[in-house]
């Protein structure tokens, strides 16, 4: 895929102006004789061009970064906005990682794609050193709010955002969903997002998921420590009805205890008040949920979320 692409440092500003939308005004003179000549006003655009590396946090961690795809030829009316949110258990993962089909499928759409950047837990720290939940999540919602304030120069319509993740990104995704917390601190609310889509994870119940066997605890007691307290306090479900719920769409695959969580979060969501969509995906893999949205041959997931998104960012 062949792109405009700009990198932009930490003290650099993001919008740069101005493309003009009309043909240069000429001066016009008023019927009556004598009249003293006007100038029409230019409209402006903000130019529409991909950014990468570009820090929402002032002097933040490297992380603390994401990249902006901007919709070509999309004229100077803000833009719908698609925001990603990558996994890898919450200590690796990046969000250039199989963003390419996304942001060809979301542009070719007329909806920029924001792909987020977060710090990563670091198992091999000591745990009093090491980045841990809710960090996470802290970061995505910092992210969102700065996408929110910078939206007039970047192009972007706030008010019709949507915000995507899968596996551990799909948690985070969750957790600012349904804890008003994370958002709020950044001057937001959960119904500020017109639609979020937790996509194939078991981090809607942190006790739960831990307790599927060695290698997945593990994973979990890296990012979210091993008291269940804190894995209650810590888990999307918990909170679900404290705020009301942005529509959401997930999706159900794999093991029965797997499929048992996304319909137990579903329905706690749906008690909420909450409007949701499940879709089935049989023979998905985990990897699968990620790399075939956007995928030509891809006759499931991709439609079915895109018919969701469409409706979500119509305003």
């Amino acid at each position: 895929m062949t792109r405009t692409r700009q990198v932009v440092g930490t003290a650099m500003v993001i919008g740069m102006l101005l493309a003009s939308c009309s043909d240069d005004a000429e001066p016009s003179t008023a019927p009556d004789e004598g009249s003293a000549p006007t100038t029409e006003t230019t409209a402006t655009c903000p130019e529409r061009v991909d950014q990468v590396d570009v820090s929402y946090v002032d002097q933040g961690a490297a992380l603390q970064q994401l990249d902006l795809y901007q919709p070509p030829d999309a004229g100077c009316a803000p833009v719908p906005v698609v925001v990603w949110v990558h996994g890898g258990g919450w200590r690796i993962g990046d969000k250039g990682a199989s963003i390419d089909a996304k942001v060809r499928l979301w542009n070719a759409a007329g909806w920029a794609v924001a792909s987020v950047n977060y710090r990563l837990t670091d198992a091999a720290l000591p745990a009093s050193d090491r980045v841990v939940a809710p960090a996470h999540n802290e970061d995505a919602a910092t992210a969102l709010g700065w996408l929110v304030d910078h939206a007039e120069e970047l192009g972007i319509n706030p008010g019709r955002l949507a915000l995507l993740g899968h596996s551990a990104g799909a948690g985070v995704v969750a957790a600012l969903a349904t804890d008003p917390t994370y958002l709020g601190d950044v001057g937001l609310e959960p119904t500020d997002l017109g639609c979020v889509a937790p996509l194939d994870t078991e981090a809607f119940d942190i006790g739960a998921a831990a307790g599927t066997g060695p290698q997945l605890a593990q994973v979990y007691e890296d990012a979210f420590g091993t008291d269940p307290s804190r894995w209650a306090e810590l888990s999307p479900i918990t909170h679900v009805g404290e705020a009301a719920l942005p529509e959401m769409f997930l999706v159900t695959r794999g093991t029965a205890q797997r499929r048992q969580v996304v319909s137990t979060f579903a329905a706690a969501a749906e008690a909420a008040d909450g409007a949701v969509t499940v879709v089935d995906l049989p023979g998905f893999s985990h990897e699968d949920v990620n790399k075939e949205i956007g995928a030509a041959d891809d006759t499931v997931l991709t439609p079915a979320l895109q018919d969701f998104l469409a409706v979500c960012l119509a305003g």
